[in-house]
Protein backbone atom coordinates (compact mmCIF):
# COMPACT_ATOMS: atom_id res chain seq x y z
CA UNK A 1 0.00 0.00 0.00
CA UNK A 2 1.12 3.77 -0.82
CA UNK A 3 1.03 5.76 2.16
CA UNK A 4 -1.31 8.68 1.52
CA UNK A 5 1.54 11.37 2.36
CA UNK A 6 3.85 9.72 0.02
CA UNK A 7 0.93 10.10 -3.07
CA UNK A 8 0.38 14.19 -1.89
CA UNK A 9 4.61 14.10 -2.25
CA UNK A 10 4.82 12.47 -5.57
CA UNK A 11 1.96 14.73 -6.64
CA UNK A 12 3.51 18.01 -6.13
CA UNK A 13 6.63 16.70 -7.34
CA UNK A 14 5.46 14.97 -10.65
CA UNK A 15 7.80 16.01 -12.98
CA UNK A 16 10.94 14.51 -10.80
CA UNK A 17 9.14 11.23 -9.40
CA UNK A 18 5.98 10.39 -11.44
CA UNK A 19 3.55 7.71 -9.83
CA UNK A 20 4.28 5.97 -7.37
CA UNK A 21 4.73 2.35 -7.62
CA UNK A 22 5.43 0.44 -4.42
CA UNK A 23 6.07 1.17 -1.06
CA UNK A 24 8.47 -0.11 1.83
CA UNK A 25 8.93 0.12 5.25
CA UNK A 26 12.17 0.00 7.06
CA UNK A 27 13.50 -2.91 8.70
CA UNK A 28 14.20 -2.85 12.51
CA UNK A 29 14.90 -6.38 12.94
CA UNK A 30 14.11 -8.83 15.94
CA UNK A 31 15.71 -6.64 18.27
CA UNK A 32 13.14 -3.44 18.95
CA UNK A 33 10.02 -5.75 19.57
CA UNK A 34 12.03 -7.98 21.74
CA UNK A 35 12.89 -5.10 23.61
CA UNK A 36 9.26 -3.50 23.79
CA UNK A 37 7.59 -6.99 24.37
CA UNK A 38 10.39 -7.24 27.29
CA UNK A 39 9.26 -3.61 28.87
CA UNK A 40 5.23 -4.87 28.66
CA UNK A 41 5.73 -7.83 30.41
CA UNK A 42 8.47 -6.94 32.81
CA UNK A 43 5.70 -3.84 33.94
CA UNK A 44 3.58 -6.25 34.03
CA UNK A 45 4.89 -8.71 36.48
CA UNK A 46 5.46 -5.62 38.59
CA UNK A 47 1.89 -4.29 38.40
CA UNK A 48 1.06 -8.16 39.82
CA UNK A 49 3.22 -8.11 42.56
CA UNK A 50 1.70 -5.00 44.30
CA UNK A 51 -0.39 -6.07 47.07
CA UNK A 52 -4.04 -5.05 46.81
CA UNK A 53 -7.35 -5.27 44.48
CA UNK A 54 -6.36 -3.13 41.44
CA UNK A 55 -6.62 -5.64 38.38
CA UNK A 56 -9.21 -3.19 36.73
CA UNK A 57 -6.29 -0.33 37.08
CA UNK A 58 -3.21 -3.24 36.34
CA UNK A 59 -5.10 -3.92 33.25
CA UNK A 60 -5.86 -0.32 32.21
CA UNK A 61 -2.20 0.52 32.88
CA UNK A 62 -1.19 -2.46 30.64
CA UNK A 63 -3.32 -1.30 27.59
CA UNK A 64 -1.94 2.36 28.00
CA UNK A 65 1.47 0.91 27.98
CA UNK A 66 1.34 -1.72 25.16
CA UNK A 67 -0.19 1.91 23.11
CA UNK A 68 2.72 3.78 23.90
CA UNK A 69 5.05 1.40 22.99
CA UNK A 70 3.13 0.12 19.87
CA UNK A 71 3.16 3.97 18.72
CA UNK A 72 7.18 3.74 19.73
CA UNK A 73 7.79 0.90 17.44
CA UNK A 74 5.37 2.24 14.64
CA UNK A 75 7.65 5.46 14.32
CA UNK A 76 10.89 3.89 14.71
CA UNK A 77 9.61 1.72 11.24
CA UNK A 78 7.63 4.60 9.86
CA UNK A 79 10.65 5.29 7.57
CA UNK A 80 9.44 4.56 3.92
CA UNK A 81 10.88 3.68 0.64
CA UNK A 82 8.63 4.24 -2.66
CA UNK A 83 9.69 3.48 -5.55
CA UNK A 84 8.24 5.88 -8.25
CA UNK A 85 7.80 5.29 -11.70
CA UNK A 86 10.92 8.15 -12.58
CA UNK A 87 12.51 8.39 -9.42
CA UNK A 88 11.48 7.61 -5.45
CA UNK A 89 10.87 9.05 -2.15
CA UNK A 90 12.74 7.98 0.86
CA UNK A 91 12.36 8.76 4.42
CA UNK A 92 9.42 9.45 7.53
CA UNK A 93 6.15 10.48 6.35
CA UNK A 94 4.83 11.16 9.84
CA UNK A 95 4.02 14.87 8.73
CA UNK A 96 5.94 17.38 11.15
CA UNK A 97 8.25 15.13 12.90
CA UNK A 98 11.21 17.47 13.65
CA UNK A 99 14.39 16.43 12.18
CA UNK A 100 13.45 14.03 9.58
CA UNK A 101 13.71 14.61 6.29
CA UNK A 102 11.87 12.87 3.39
CA UNK A 103 14.10 12.66 0.20
CA UNK A 104 12.59 13.27 -3.53
CA UNK A 105 14.82 11.67 -5.80
CA UNK A 106 14.85 11.33 -9.96
CA UNK A 107 15.90 8.27 -11.14
CA UNK A 108 18.67 10.19 -13.72
CA UNK A 109 20.14 11.69 -10.46
CA UNK A 110 21.19 8.00 -8.96
CA UNK A 111 24.16 6.49 -10.10
CA UNK A 112 23.08 3.03 -11.66
CA UNK A 113 26.86 1.65 -11.15
CA UNK A 114 26.53 2.50 -6.81
CA UNK A 115 23.04 0.32 -6.28
CA UNK A 116 23.80 -2.49 -4.65
CA UNK A 117 22.69 -4.77 -1.41
CA UNK A 118 24.81 -5.20 1.54
CA UNK A 119 24.36 -7.87 4.36
CA UNK A 120 23.78 -5.30 7.22
CA UNK A 121 22.95 -1.87 6.97
CA UNK A 122 24.00 -0.85 10.83
CA UNK A 123 27.37 -2.57 10.41
CA UNK A 124 27.47 -0.59 6.50
CA UNK A 125 27.01 3.09 8.00
CA UNK A 126 29.24 2.38 10.62
CA UNK A 127 31.95 1.07 7.90
CA UNK A 128 31.41 4.39 6.29
CA UNK A 129 32.08 6.50 9.76
CA UNK A 130 28.36 7.88 10.06
CA UNK A 131 26.42 7.24 12.71
CA UNK A 132 23.20 5.16 12.60
CA UNK A 133 20.81 8.53 12.81
CA UNK A 134 22.35 9.97 9.51
CA UNK A 135 19.67 11.44 7.97
CA UNK A 136 20.73 9.56 4.70
CA UNK A 137 20.86 6.37 6.40
CA UNK A 138 17.38 5.06 7.44
CA UNK A 139 18.53 2.00 9.42
CA UNK A 140 18.42 0.98 13.17
CA UNK A 141 21.63 -0.51 15.35
CA UNK A 142 19.51 -2.68 16.48
CA UNK A 143 18.70 -4.38 12.97
CA UNK A 144 22.10 -6.65 12.71
CA UNK A 145 21.81 -8.95 10.00
CA UNK A 146 19.15 -6.92 8.16
CA UNK A 147 19.85 -6.46 4.67
CA UNK A 148 19.86 -3.14 2.92
CA UNK A 149 19.81 -0.86 -0.03
CA UNK A 150 22.69 1.49 -0.99
CA UNK A 151 22.96 4.33 -3.40
CA UNK A 152 24.96 7.11 -4.51
CA UNK A 153 22.75 10.34 -5.02
CA UNK A 154 22.60 14.06 -4.51
CA UNK A 155 23.37 15.50 -1.33
CA UNK A 156 20.11 15.35 0.85
CA UNK A 157 19.71 19.02 2.01
CA UNK A 158 19.06 19.41 -2.04
CA UNK A 159 16.86 16.77 -2.69
CA UNK A 160 14.59 17.64 0.60
CA UNK A 161 10.73 17.76 0.03
CA UNK A 162 9.90 19.95 -0.99
CA UNK A 163 12.87 20.75 -3.42
CA UNK A 164 13.34 22.45 -6.62
CA UNK A 165 13.40 20.34 -9.72
CA UNK A 166 16.97 20.19 -10.80
CA UNK A 167 18.02 18.01 -12.59
CA UNK A 168 21.02 17.23 -9.75
CA UNK A 169 23.93 15.26 -10.11
CA UNK A 170 24.87 12.71 -7.75
CA UNK A 171 27.41 13.66 -5.17
CA UNK A 172 30.82 12.30 -3.92
CA UNK A 173 30.49 11.26 -0.56
CA UNK A 174 26.35 11.11 -0.34
CA UNK A 175 25.20 7.22 -0.29
CA UNK A 176 21.65 6.84 1.17
CA UNK A 177 21.28 3.49 3.07
CA UNK A 178 17.48 1.76 3.66
CA UNK A 179 17.49 -1.36 5.56
CA UNK A 180 14.68 -4.15 4.70
CA UNK A 181 14.97 -7.65 4.36
CA UNK A 182 14.05 -7.60 0.79
CA UNK A 183 16.78 -4.97 -0.45
CA UNK A 184 17.33 -7.20 -3.44
CA UNK A 185 13.78 -6.55 -4.82
CA UNK A 186 14.35 -3.07 -4.34
CA UNK A 187 17.33 -2.86 -5.65
CA UNK A 188 16.27 -4.34 -9.14
CA UNK A 189 13.12 -2.29 -8.95
CA UNK A 190 14.82 0.85 -8.57
CA UNK A 191 17.58 -0.22 -11.67
CA UNK A 192 14.23 -0.71 -13.84
CA UNK A 193 12.75 2.70 -12.90
CA UNK A 194 16.52 4.07 -13.79
CA UNK A 195 16.70 1.84 -17.06
CA UNK A 196 13.46 3.57 -18.13
CA UNK A 197 14.98 7.01 -17.71
CA UNK A 198 17.82 5.78 -19.88
CA UNK A 199 20.78 6.51 -17.51
CA UNK A 200 22.11 2.86 -17.54
CA UNK A 201 25.23 2.86 -19.06
CA UNK A 202 25.81 0.45 -21.94
CA UNK A 203 27.09 -3.33 -20.38
CA UNK A 204 26.06 -2.24 -17.29
CA UNK A 205 25.45 -5.10 -14.70
CA UNK A 206 24.52 -4.68 -10.96
CA UNK A 207 26.67 -5.05 -8.77
CA UNK A 208 27.48 -8.30 -7.37
CA UNK A 209 24.16 -9.75 -8.94
CA UNK A 210 22.35 -7.51 -6.04
CA UNK A 211 23.58 -10.12 -4.17
CA UNK A 212 24.16 -9.22 -0.40
CA UNK A 213 27.46 -7.82 -0.20
CA UNK A 214 28.96 -8.56 3.16
CA UNK A 215 30.44 -6.06 5.67
CA UNK A 216 32.90 -6.08 8.51
CA UNK A 217 32.10 -2.66 9.88
CA UNK A 218 35.40 -1.54 9.66
CA UNK A 219 36.86 1.81 8.34
CA UNK A 220 40.01 0.91 6.22
CA UNK A 221 37.41 -1.91 4.32
CA UNK A 222 34.75 0.77 3.07
CA UNK A 223 36.20 1.18 -0.55
CA UNK A 224 36.68 -2.21 -1.22
CA UNK A 225 33.63 -3.48 -0.03
CA UNK A 226 30.94 -0.59 -0.68
CA UNK A 227 30.59 0.78 -4.26
CA UNK A 228 30.86 4.76 -4.13
CA UNK A 229 32.61 4.68 -0.40
CA UNK A 230 35.31 7.45 0.19
CA UNK A 231 38.57 6.50 1.87
CA UNK A 232 38.72 7.55 5.87
CA UNK A 233 41.42 10.39 5.41
CA UNK A 234 39.05 12.02 3.11
CA UNK A 235 36.67 13.01 5.61
CA UNK A 236 32.89 14.02 5.34
CA UNK A 237 30.77 15.96 2.45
Amino acid sequence: MIPLRARLIAGRHQEIVGRPVKSWRVGAGPLLPAVLLAVLVLVGILLVLVPGDHLALTVGLMVVLALILLGAYLVTVDARLVVCERGLIMGRLIPGLPLSPTYVIAGREIDPRTVCVVADGAKAAQELGMPFFFFQYKTFPGALGVPALVFNGPWGADVSAPRRSGPLPPRDKSLFIFSQRRASDIADQMLHMIGREGTIPPGFAPHGGLQPIPVTGRRQDAVSQIPGAWAPETGGR
